[in-house]
């Protein structure tokens, strides 16, 4: 015997309601009316308000992803810049013969070996301390970094940091979208449940194939045992 096949995300609970609505209003007129008048009227404000939702959630996403792909490439060429910078430190040291002491200025060890670069956070730390490392380094004498200088590596920085937090106000729009729509969640299913109740009582007196015929054109989708025949529904799926 097929089982009524529960919708579980929000864009197939959204088609459920959009369905009833739609077949609850071809019957209107005629005598034989499944579903109550409030039933459909909460079904119809309820899947706006869903839809509507879900085309925040879908839009609060791309741009979640795009400022996302616009930190990454942001954070990469920051890295680029700090290791250029290291490259040149390090060959001034040893070009110029200068103490190794000059390192620390840059964030690196007295073995010139230059630290990995992981998080994002480690990433902009690092380049913030050696900017104020060269102004030091210049203060104690020495001479600026060039190619690349610490004025282009803040220009890229501020950009990085920029971007960082664009990703951080994307992420809480999502969140917010996300349980927007999470929100309506419950009284979603209690409707959906409520449906098809009042569909299975205004149809108790059909036989089983046609109570589903008429079940489908509400939305409604069964879930067949393995090997029972499917009643001319391609969407429609066999039980594990």
């Amino acid at each position: 015997m097929p089982k009524i096949k529960k919708a579980l995300s929000a864009i197939d609970r959204l088609v459920f309601l959009k369905n009833a609505v739609n077949a609850a209003k071809s019957t209107e007129g005629i005598d034989q009316a499944y579903l109550r008048g409030e039933t459909i009227a909460r079904a119809e404000a309820l899947s706006v308000d869903l839809e509507d939702k879900l085309g925040h959630l879908g839009k609060f996403s791309s741009e979640s992803h795009k400022e996302v792909r616009e930190k990454n490439e942001a954070i990469n060429l920051l890295k680029t810049y700090v290791r250029d910078l290291w490259e040149v430190v390090k060959r001034r040291v040893y070009r110029e013969n200068l103490p190794l002491d000059v390192f620390a200025y840059y964030q690196l060890p007295k073995s010139g070996n230059k630290p990995e670069l992981n998080s994002d956070g480690q990433s902009i730390e690092l380049a913030t301390l050696i900017i104020k490392g060269d102004a030091d380094a210049v203060s104690a004498g020495y001479n600026p970094m060039a190619n690349p200088s610490a004025a282009e590596l803040q220009e890229v920085l501020s950009k990085a940091a920029a971007e960082l937090k664009d990703v951080s106000e994307a992420d809480r729009a999502l969140d917010l979208a996300q349980e927007s729509v999470s929100g309506l969640m419950p009284e979603v299913k209690s409707l959906i449940d409520r449906i098809i109740a009042e569909l299975e009582f205004g149809l108790f007196d059909r036989d089983d194939a046609n109570k589903r015929r008429i079940m489908r054109n509400y939305g409604v989708r069964y879930a067949y045992t393995k090997n029972e025949p499917i009643e001319d529904e391609v969407d429609e799926s066999h039980m594990d």
